[in-house]
């Protein structure tokens, strides 16, 4: 390969490279564009829209989690309400 020849970013099993990538994640979070039916677009918004759900999923678990945790906590001693209040 010589200096004047264009270097070809890695592209991905879509044939994406990162800055396509960024690009459709830009365009998915603002809604800029309404990909067709039967594009790579599609394909990459319905992937974001998988990960997007298990983000929330798993977010939701761990706040579950803590919850929980919270829940098991022993009340910590000298919080009584005094005699006579």
């Amino acid at each position: 390969m010589t200096d004047n020849e264009p270097q070809h970013s890695e592209v991905d099993d879509l044939g994406l490279t990162s800055e396509d990538w960024d690009y459709l994640h830009f365009a998915y979070n603002l809604g800029t564009i309404e990909p067709a039916p039967g594009t790579v677009d599609e394909e990459a918004f319905r992937r974001m829209d998988e990960y997007a759900l298990r983000e929330v999923e798993r977010a939701a678990e761990e706040a579950d989690e803590v919850w929980r945790a919270s829940r098991r906590c022993e009340p910590q001693a000298g919080l009584e309400p005094e005699a006579g209040q």
